[in-house]
């Protein structure tokens, strides 16, 4: 399988870089995870790190050339960094957790298949333009989930990430 990486990275107002890509393959398999370490929680750099690595060696465990089951896989994988991440802020005795957003990608056999929790995106590039294959766990942008609160929210703050306590949401396409 031919494919070619590209990545540029932005650390924006902040003093540490917390984003964080990865990809590994195989013969017929690829896989592409980016997480962005989440700013006003301790050690984002670390958060994210912690998942894509917790992606790249699940991804070369299982993929003997290929995933057998490429959403199982996400989903599996995706709950086990969440837990990594918290496991290792217990380790560390922190206070708070660090936190990360993700969206990963599993290529193989023609097909794609995606996840992401939080507002890490995944675009598609069609005839010259980006098209925004997925919508971020917001109340902007999910507002069919939170119908039935009464008091006003922030309609930009996260609802979900990785490194919560409770396990992340998350959304798979193919």
């Amino acid at each position: 399988m031919k494919f070619a990486v590209y990545q540029v990275s932005r650390k924006g107002g902040r003093p540490i870089n917390e984003d964080r890509l990865g990809y590994t393959y195989t013969r017929e398999a690829v896989l592409l995870v980016l997480a962005d370490g989440m700013g006003g929680h301790p050690e984002g750099e670390k958060a994210a790190e912690i998942a894509v690595q917790a992606f790249i060696h699940a991804f070369r465990a299982q993929a003997q050339p290929t995933l057998p089951d490429s959403q199982a896989f996400l989903e599996a994988t995706v709950l086990a960094a969440s837990q990594s991440i918290v496991d290792y802020a217990r380790s560390q005795q922190m206070a708070d957790n660090p936190r990360t957003t993700l969206v990963a990608a599993v290529l193989q056999e023609g097909n794609v298949t995606a996840l992401h929790s939080g507002d890490s995106r995944l675009y598609w590039a069609r005839q010259g333009r980006l098209v925004q294959r997925t919508r971020d766990h917001t109340y902007h942008d999910k507002p069919e989930l939170f119908r039935h609160l009464t008091t006003e929210v922030n309609r930009s703050v996260l609802f979900t990430c990785l490194g919560s306590d409770n396990p992340p949401l998350y959304d798979v396409l193919g």
